[in-house]
């Protein structure tokens, strides 16, 4: 926190101003980050969501073992992507 309340200091800024908007803007990155990694995943096998894979894995239209390791990564993605849309919320 010592080198936070420095830079503030310095830009002459509120440290806790500085903190939040410093934490908007890493969540947002990261956000973008997650966006276009799940991007690639759906646009690769031609859907819009880890729903829309699923559906096609259910109807027998892709093999489970063709995409398991995509579905896994989108699966978890989604997960982060909900965690740091909450966490976006609260500093709004």
């Amino acid at each position: 926190m010592e080198i936070l309340q420095e830079v503030a200091r310095v830009l002459e800024v509120q440290h806790e101003f500085l903190a939040r908007e410093s934490l908007r803007m890493y969540l947002e990155k990261e956000l973008r980050n997650i966006e276009a990694a799940i991007f690639k995943i759906v646009t690769r096998h031609g859907v819009k969501s880890l729903f829309e894979l699923d559906d096609k894995l259910k109807q027998g239209k892709i093999k489970e073992e063709d995409i398991i390791d995509d579905f896994m990564e989108l699966d978890f993605l989604e997960s982060k992507k909900d965690k740091i849309l909450r966490a976006l919320e609260k500093l709004q």
